[in-house]
C-alpha cells in the first residue's frame, strides 16, 4: 500500500460527509451498483490527486462519428484535427476526453512507438498520421494486406478504446489516472490484457517517477484483478445510500487468509462487488431453486440490483461471509442445518455484537459459540437415549445412519456433525417419535435451534433447520440422512419443472413452508409493472375515441379507426377499435384491444359513452374475462 493523506469533503450526493483514507493501492478499484455515485466521486478525487489525468466515458466522442449520422451532428473532425485546435483538444483532454490522444501521439513518438507496438502485436495494425492542408489525420493500415483507413471512421470501438486506454497509460507525464469504466467497448479478453499493461506500469509515483497510480471505476470482473491482500484493501466499495465509500477492514484470518480467499474469487464470485445485497448459497443446485422459486413468484433478483452466488460449499460461503462482513456489505446467505455443527460458520460470527446483544436480551447469555454448544450437548444426550432405546419404526433408518458411523466412544468431530444433523433433520419430520424417546430434549433442542435461527437472521443468515435445501422439495425421494448426489439432481429438476407451471403465493407456502418464507426474505423486485404507464396512454385514447364518435354520429367503425390513427399515430401498433355498437342519442358500446406488451398476453377493455376515462374508470381484463358483455 502507498501512504497517503487523502481527505476531501464529498459533494451532494454525500451530504458533504467527508472521506478519508492514510493508504491507498497502486491499482484502487471502484466498485458498487449503478447509480451509486462512482463517476462523482471520480471527478472529485480528481480535484485533489496531485498531477491527475482522467478518462470518462465519453473518452471517444471525436474519434466515433457515423457517415449516418453527418446530416444530423456535422462534420467536425472530417478534415482531420487542425494545429491550431491542438491547445483546445488538449484542455478538454484535462476534462476526461480522449480527444487529445491523436494530438499526444503526433507530439511524443516515444508513445507512438510503444502504442503502435502493441496494437500491431494484438491486431496487426500500424498507425498512420498524417498531415494534410494542415490538420492532422489518423489512420490506420493493416498489416497483413496494406489496407489504410481513417481512425475515426472506420476503426472498431474497441480498438480505438484500446488506442486511447494504452497512450494515456504509457505517459508518463501523469503520476495518478482515473479511468472511468475501462472495459467499454472490450472484449473480456482485452479487458485482461489490459490490466496486465496495468500491472507493469503501477506503483509508487514517489519511490519511481515511472511508475503511477491507477484508478478504476468499474463494473467489469475482469477488471477487477485481485490478486493480494493488498488488492483486496485497494477496493473502494459504494453503496446506493451514498454512505462513505468502504475499504475492507480487518477479516477474520482463523477463518481465511485474505491470500487464499483471492484464490477463490472467479468473475462468478466477484459479483458480490457490485450488488448492495448479494445473496450466497453453497452450491448450482441451490442457486438454480432459489432462482426458479423466485420466478414463480413473479419476482426478480437482477432487477433488485442483487446476484445469487454458488460458494461451493458452507465452508465456502464462509469465507464470502468474512469477505462481505469486511466491505460492510449487507450480504445475505442461505445456509444448510450441517453448518452449524461443522465448518466455521460459528468463528465467522462468534464476535458479532448484534448476535451477542440478541442472545443477551432473550435472557441466553451473549456468548454465540457457547449457547451452540450447548445445543450440542443436549443432542449428543439425545443421541444416547437413541442408541440406547428401541425408538418407533419411523426413526429405524435414523438409528441405522447413527450405527454406520461406527462406535459411539470412537466418533470423531466429522462423525458427530453428521450424527447431530441427522437428529434435528429427524426432528423436523418426527417430532412426535423423537419426544417418545425424550420429550424434555426434544423440547429443549427445539428452543435452543429456534433462538438460534432467530439470531442468525439478525445478520441475514438464514439457516435451514430441516436440513438441505433438497429436503424442502417433494420431488426428492432419496435418503433423509444420506444425501445422493443423483437424487439431489433429480429433485432439482422436477422442482423446477413443477414451479415453471402457474403457482399462488398460498400454494408455493404450502408446498415449500420454511423455505419459502426465507425466499421471501430475500433482496428482489417485482416484475416491471406495466399498468399505470398503459392506463395513462389508454385513458388519452378512450377520451379522443369518446370525442370522435360523438362528433361523428354517422361514420362508421374504419372511419372512426382512420381518424383515431390520424391524431394518435404513435398509438395504432397499441390499441385498436374491435368493436363498436351505437344507439340511439349518441350513445355507444365500444371494445378497444391492447396489444401484447412486456410478455403480456392480449388484452381488451370495453367503454361506453359515460366512461370516465381521466377518472381511470375502465377495466383491462383478458379476452376470456369480457364474455362480449358491455360496462
Amino acid at each position: 500500500m502507498i501512504n497517503v493523506n487523502l481527505s476531501f469533503s464529498l459533494p451532494k450526493p454525500w451530504k458533504g460527509q467527508t472521506f478519508e483514507t492514510r493508504q491507498i493501492g497502486p491499482i484502487n478499484y471502484l466498485v458498487g451498483p449503478n447509480g451509486s455515485g462512482k463517476s462523482q466521486f471520480a471527478n472529485e478525487l480528481a480535484r485533489y490527486l496531485p498531477n491527475p489525468r482522467l478518462l470518462n466515458t465519453d473518452r471517444l466522442r471525436g474519434m466515433e462519428q457515423s457517415r449516418a449520422l453527418d446530416n444530423v451532428v456535422g462534420r467536425s473532425f472530417d478534415q482531420g484535427y487542425a494545429r491550431n485546435q491542438f491547445s483546445n483538444l488538449k484542455q478538454a483532454g484535462t476534462a476526461g476526453s480522449g480527444i487529445d490522444t491523436i494530438v499526444l501521439l503526433e507530439e511524443r513518438v516515444d508513445l507512438r512507438i510503444q502504442v503502435e507496438a502493441t496494437l500491431s502485436h494484438l491486431f496487426e495494425r500500424e498507425i498512420i498520421l498524417e498531415w494534410d492542408s494542415g490538420n492532422l489525420v489518423g489512420r490506420a493500415r493493416r498489416t497483413d494486406d496494406g489496407d489504410s483507413y481513417r481512425l475515426d471512421r472506420e476503426e472498431c470501438h474497441g480498438i480505438k478504446e484500446l488506442l486511447i486506454l494504452l497512450t494515456h497509460l504509457y505517459d508518463d507525464n501523469h503520476s495518478h489516472l482515473i479511468i472511468d469504466e475501462p472495459e467499454l467497448n472490450l472484449h473480456p479478453q482485452y479487458q485482461t490484457f489490459f490490466m496486465q499493461e496495468v500491472r507493469k506500469i503501477a506503483g509508487d509515483p514517489h519511490q519511481d517517477e515511472r511508475k503511477k497510480i491507477f484508478f478504476l471505476i468499474t463494473h467489469s470482473p475482469f477488471i477487477l484483478d485481485l490478486r493480494s491482500e493488498e488488492d483486496l484493501r485497494a477496493v473502494l466499495s459504494f453503496d446506493l445510500d451514498y454512505s462513505v465509500p468502504k475499504q475492507v477492514n480487518a477479516l477474520n484470518r482463523d477463518i481465511d487468509p485474505p491470500i487464499s480467499l483471492m484464490q477463490r474469487l472467479n468473475a462468478h464470485h466477484k459479483q458480490l462487488f457490485f450488488s448492495d445485497n448479494p445473496i450466497f448459497v453453497e452450491g448450482i443446485h441451490d442457486a438454480r431453486i432459489v432462482e426458479s422459486m423466485m420466478e414463480a413468484r413473479g419476482v426478480s433478483v437482477s432487477g433488485a440490483g442483487s446476484c445469487v452466488i454458488d460458494a461451493g460449499g458452507s465452508d465456502q460461503v464462509n469465507h464470502y461471509l468474512n469477505l462481505c462482513r469486511g466491505l460492510d456489505k449487507q450480504a445475505y446467505f442461505l445456509y444448510d442445518l450441517d453448518s452449524l455443527f461443522r465448518g466455521s460458520l460459528r468463528s465467522c460470527i462468534k464476535s458479532d455484537e448484534s448476535i451477542q446483544s440478541f442472545l443477551a436480551t432473550a435472557g441466553l447469555g451473549g456468548d454465540f459459540a457457547g449457547y451452540c454448544g450447548k445445543l450440542e450437548q443436549t443432542l449428543t444426550d439425545l443421541i444416547d437415549h437413541l442408541l440406547g432405546a428401541s425408538p418407533p419404526p419411523p426413526l429405524d433408518r435414523l438409528k441405522d445412519c447413527l450405527a454406520g458411523l461406527g462406535k459411539r466412544s470412537c466418533w470423531k468431530t466429522e462423525q458427530w456433525a453428521k450424527a447431530r444433523t441427522a437428529v434435528v433433520t429427524a426432528l423436523s419430520r418426527y417430532r412426535d417419535e423423537l419426544a417418545s424417546v425424550s420429550e424434555q430434549h426434544v423440547v429443549d433442542v427445539e428452543g435452543r435451534l429456534r433462538q438460534i435461527v432467530t439470531a442468525l437472521k439478525e445478520k441475514n443468515i438464514f439457516l435451514l433447520p430441516g436440513g438441505t435445501i433438497e429436503r424442502y422439495l417433494p420431488c426428492y425421494k432419496g435418503d433423509d440422512y444420506e444425501l445422493a448426489e443423483d437424487a439431489k439432481r433429480r429433485a432439482i429438476d422436477d422442482e423446477i419443472r413443477v414451479l415453471a407451471t402457474p403457482m399462488s403465493e398460498a400454494d408455493l407456502s404450502s408446498r415449500y413452508g420454511e423455505l419459502y418464507e426465507v425466499i421471501r426474505t430475500l433482496p428482489s423486485k417485482a416484475v416491471v409493472d406495466i399498468e399505470p404507464v398503459l392506463r395513462n396512454y389508454l385513458s388519452d385514447y378512450i377520451h379522443e375515441l369518446q370525442k370522435t364518435v360523438v362528433s361523428n354520429p354517422n361514420w362508421s367503425q374504419d372511419q372512426i379507426q382512420a381518424q383515431i390513427n390520424r391524431v394518435q399515430s404513435s398509438l395504432t401498433d397499441v390499441f385498436s377499435i374491435i368493436e363498436l355498437e351505437r344507439s340511439q342519442q349518441k350513445e355507444f358500446n365500444a371494445t378497444i384491444e391492447i396489444a401484447e406488451l412486456l410478455s403480456q398476453g392480449r388484452r381488451l377493455t370495453r367503454i361506453n359513452h359515460h366512461t370516465r376515462a381521466g377518472m381511470g374508470d375502465f377495466e383491462i381484463v383478458s379476452p376470456e374475462a369480457t364474455h362480449g358483455s358491455a360496462p
